[in-house]
């Protein structure tokens, strides 16, 4: 047994978990019973990908995070001034994507705190989410992005588009967690190269998952709000995941 998990099983045996979700967890749902939902996107914005999505966002009048690179939004600001305009939220997604676990102070300085700066700068907008690429963190990193004015939020459902997702049964496995309160992982960048490789392998594109996941929550009677329609709604449920 490793020594972080003989830590997380001490840790429950004390029955700990709650003070140390206070003290050092991030946001991953919201407890509430309104049948409300977000959508948010990693690694964007995209050429092919982040403007389909968006279509398809305006479609159902959903509104998303959208939790950019800022490597990618100086590639493409006209798309970060639309996600803008189009009335979805910015957020922070480090600046080029590393594990940040395995960053020194300066790394992180850069990859946090200073991409921040340059991402608002290019928004015209204050940033105040975070989420950490691969949702690794520990405490130095939770530290940098606090002291950086920001919250960290992760997630209650990961739609796992990441690894590509065939077209019999693309939301299998990730429906059963689909609750009110729930927050969706997505990304608005394809898996490959490029979506010709994506739609070569058998891949659902992006949009199209989005309008799946849609009319799965109008199935089962969700929302898809904003980020402030969901904190609205009621208390931050927290995780301490670390590692």
């Amino acid at each position: 047994m490793t020594r972080r998990r003989r830590l997380v099983r001490l840790i429950r045996s004390l029955h700990l978990d709650r003070p140390i979700d206070v003290m050092v967890g991030s946001a991953v749902s919201v407890e509430t019973e309104a049948p409300v939902f977000h959508l948010t996107y990693d690694d964007g914005p995209h050429p092919e990908v982040t403007p389909r999505v968006l279509d398809v966002l305006d479609e159902h009048g959903a509104k998303a995070t959208f939790f950019v690179l800022t490597r990618q939004a100086e590639g493409h600001p006209e798309l970060l001034a639309e996600v803008i305009r189009r009335g979805h939220r910015i957020g922070l997604h480090t600046r080029s994507h590393p594990r940040l676990t395995t960053l020194d102070r300066s790394g992180l300085v850069d990859e946090i705190k200073i991409a921040r700066q340059d991402l608002e700068q290019l928004a015209q907008c204050e940033v105040r989410w975070f989420r950490p690429p691969y949702g690794a963190q520990n405490l130095r990193t939770l530290a940098m992005v606090r002291s950086s004015g920001m919250k960290t939020l992760l997630w209650s459902v990961d739609s796992r588009d990441w690894k590509g997702l065939g077209g019999d049964d693309p939301l299998s496995g990730a429906t059963a967690g689909l609750a009110p309160g729930g927050i969706l992982l997505m990304h608005d960048t394809p898996v490959g190269d490029n979506e010709s490789d994506d739609l070569a392998h058998g891949y659902v594109p992006k949009d199209e998952l989005t309008r799946l996941y849609l009319h799965e929550f109008d199935r089962l009677g969700l929302e898809a709000v904003s980020l402030d329609g969901l904190a609205s709604s009621g208390r931050w449920r927290r995780r301490a995941r670390l590692g």
